[in-house]
């Protein structure tokens, strides 16, 4: 989806240089400045009341929400940006705001009549004095000779260490960026190894993550593969970036650490994260970039085998959303990458909470090796939910439900533990799949001579994608089964083979609802070849032996 146009009041942005001495002034509002321009940002309210440091209200503050979207979309458009630093007026006052991927820090408030030499020296310091570095952006990421962000720049990334000399180029934008503020903020380039070797350059996905240090490293998870599988990303190198600080050459770049070298702020952070950098010797293209609808189908359908390779060696990956399932070359036609947030089977077993008392379907596989488990940091170390990992725009159903379940007793939304299991993970490929098909349509403009269709699968595009906290998500989800106007303007302007993907794949979302979907002669067809009786079948859960089935009909209409 593409950035908003509305912007904050005020932006600390880079512009293209001028022959004069002052840079002319330019609309912030229209496109004349991108967000990936943008590094800081200064909002102004009229009143005092509007202020970020509210004296006996419990809730977040208007202006501080608002401070927490500028900066999300800053670091989505500026991946290597690793905090956003703002200022705030309202009223006769201001203060200052820092926000990472663990949160927001705000200022005293100052009078601007009493602190006006403060206010000055401010913004002096913004604009003027400190470093692209000092004002936000990762140390271990250069700009090419040449490039700004002006136009989409590359970057020279190393781990940031001293005489490490392990470099990359990064090609073109990123694959993958996070919306999200709080979190793991992932980033995915294609770059290409920089080193000064002869042998023949490297070609890599690069990616870049703040990883807890509560789990392994996802390099180390890698490790855990007992030997090559088909359809899943082969890890060449990663480790924690490193820069110097005063006599330590090789410090961790955490949180903790860049808000006491910027703000002297040594405060605890409760699960301190570092930022983790990844080089994938399986080098591919998101599901949306497919060339062909075969492309797509084989590479799905890769990524998916794979995933099942990792769960038969007790490795649940428990994060599939779109920049983590590539379409490859012949030989590897799809795969499945970030394993971060994957769980490893443990001989133990567990309690859980179940939202519906489901068990798994004939064809469901189950590992001999033990169930999957949550290992939780302390609740009060993290935010709400975070029990429950992954990219909340594609998990299952039963997950979001999970997160929001109530506590009576308190009269609150509260997280909750959960096995999390096989169909989890299915349920969220089915969403990917949703989105990368909208997505390549809308972008390639392959329903522009039916305006009408065009327009209503770009609003299911929005409203299925376009949430950022858990209830609008589940909110838009249900439109996806909306009984008054199901999704037939979508699967009517689908390939066959496609359309008998989705199809089949809505089909597996809704059993645990009545079905009205309109028929016709296609979707009569995937009925019969999968054996569902309309309106009748039993709840179940999703299963690789029902997507597979639902894949050889889509390639036998290929």
């Amino acid at each position: 989806m593409s950035f908003p146009l509305n912007k904050p009041d005020f932006v600390l942005a880079e512009v293209p240089p001028t022959s004069g001495p002052l840079t002319p002034a330019i609309d912030v509002g229209s496109d004349g400045v991108k967000w990936r321009q943008i590094s800081g940002f200064i909002e102004v309210k009229p009143h005092v009341q509007e202020g970020p440091n509210a004296t006996k209200s419990t809730s977040v503050r208007r202006i501080v929400s608002q401070g927490a979207n500028y900066a999300r979309l800053i670091m989505a458009a500026r991946p290597f940006q690793l905090y956003v630093l703002c200022v705030f007026i309202y009223g006769h006052k201001f203060s200052l705001g820092w926000y990472d991927r663990r949160g927001v820090i705000i200022s005293d408030d100052y009078d601007i009549l009493d602190n006006l030499d403060i206010l000055v020296n401010v913004i002096l310091q913004l604009t003027t004095h400190m470093t692209t570095y000092q004002l936000g952006h990762d140390r271990s990421a250069h700009l090419l000779e040449g490039h700004s962000y002006y136009q989409y720049p590359s970057f020279l990334v190393s781990m940031g260490a001293a005489g490490d000399t392990r470099l990359w180029k990064t090609e073109g934008p990123p694959i993958w960026s996070s919306l999200s503020l709080l979190g793991r903020g992932t980033a995915t380039w294609r770059a290409v190894s920089a080193e000064n070797k002869p042998k023949k350059k490297e070609v890599v996905i690069l990616k870049t993550l703040w990883r807890s240090q509560t789990r392994e490293s996802e390099s180390n998870v890698y490790g855990h593969i007992k030997s090559p599988l088909p359809g899943v990303a082969e890890l060449s190198l990663g480790d924690d970036v490193c820069i110097p600080v005063a006599r330590e050459a090789h410090a961790r770049v955490t949180i903790g650490t860049l808000r006491s070298l910027i703000l002297d702020d040594n405060a605890n952070v409760p699960d301190d994260p570092v930022l983790h950098r990844l080089a994938l010797k399986t080098v591919g293209r998101p599901l949306w970039d497919a060339d062909t609808t075969n492309d797509f189908i084989l590479g799905s359908l890769a990524a998916l085998k794979g995933h099942q390779g990792l769960v038969e060696q007790g490795i649940l990956h428990r994060d599939m959303s779109p920049g983590n399932i590539f379409v490859g070359s012949p030989g590897c036609e799809g795969f499945v990458a970030d394993l971060e947030l994957a769980s490893v089977a443990q001989p133990e077993t567990e309690a859980v909470v179940s939202l519906y008392p489901l068990s798994p379907s004939a064809g469901q596989l189950n590992t001999a090796s033990g169930i999957f488990r949550e290992e939780p940091v302390p609740s009060s170390s993290m935010a709400p939910g975070a029990e429950i990992t992954g990219t909340a725009l594609f998990m299952a159903e039963e997950l979001l439900s999970m997160m929001l379940h109530p506590d009576k007793s308190k009269k609150k939304i509260r997280p909750v533990q959960i096995k999390r299991e096989v169909h989890h993970d299915l349920e969220s490929f089915i969403l990917v799949l949703f989105y990368s098909v909208m997505k390549r349509g809308l972008e390639r403009r392959l329903w522009h001579k039916n305006p009408d269709n065009e327009f209503q699968i770009q609003e299911l595009y929005r409203t299925l994608f376009g949430g950022h906290t858990i209830r609008p998500i589940r909110q838009g989800r249900s439109y996806l089964f909306d009984e008054s106007n199901p999704p037939v303007y979508l699967l009517d302007v689908l390939d066959a083979p496609t359309h008998n993907l989705l199809y089949g794949c809505w089909r597996l979302l809704k059993m645990q609802r009545s079905s009205n979907f309109p028929i016709n002669e296609r979707r009569a067809a995937v009925d019969r070849r999968m054996r569902w009786e309309r309106g009748s079948e039993e709840p179940k859960l999703i299963t690789y032996a029902q997507l597979y089935n639902i894949y050889d009909l889509a390639l036998s209409r290929n």
